[in-house]
């Protein structure tokens, strides 16, 4: 498994795997992303509360299609407290794909108010794995991170060296809402 970052400082994991870690205070984004390995079905193990999710949202899923060459929707579909399934559909463009190919912004406006600059929000590719298994989108604010996966469940030591990694980006993780499921590796 290869997963990559810009880097200045590389943290080794449990796994034997290398994470490479910005400096802190320094946020890029991925300088290389295969889309093809993004598009389909994810699944949200983790994310800091966003004002567009309810803190009780469940099994939360996401898909990734891709509208037109930089054009892509992210369909958000979730199960609320009361079993009832709330879907939210996002814009996402990406203006520079060869310079930036990780930095994207969103947008929730309707198509009317789409020219207005103020109307798309950034929504970064952080980090990924070569085989495209999770992926950690952010924004350089620091305010809003989400860690996907393509399987339903993520081994909890993947989980922690992605947090560690966010840590070290500058995020706060003390109100991260862990929501997906964990499965803990056991050696036999």
């Amino acid at each position: 498994m290869n997963w990559s970052h810009p880097s200045s400082l590389t943290t080794a994991l449990t796994h034997g795997v290398a994470l490479t870690v910005s400096t802190p205070g320094v946020m890029k984004a991925v300088p290389q992303l295969d889309m093809a390995r993004l598009l389909g079905h994810w699944h949200e193990m983790a994310r800091l509360p966003s004002p567009a999710q309810r803190l009780t949202d469940r099994d939360i899923r996401v898909e990734l299609e891709q509208l037109e060459p930089e054009l892509f929707r992210l369909r958000r579909t979730s199960t609320g407290a009361d079993g009832s399934e709330r879907v939210h559909d996002t814009l996402a463009r990406r203006r520079f794909s060869v310079e930036e190919p990780g930095r994207f912004q969103r947008t929730v406006a309707p198509a009317w108010a789409q020219w207005l600059p103020s109307a798309w929000k950034d929504l970064w590719v952080l980090a990924t794995d070569a085989d495209g298994q999770w992926l950690v989108l952010g924004e350089p604010r620091r305010r809003e991170l989400w860690i996907l996966s393509h399987e339903p469940t993520m081994e909890r030591q993947v989980l922690e060296a992605l947090k560690s990694f966010a840590r070290a980006l500058g995020y706060d993780l003390a109100p991260l809402v862990v929501s997906g499921r964990l499965q803990t590796f056991q050696v036999l």
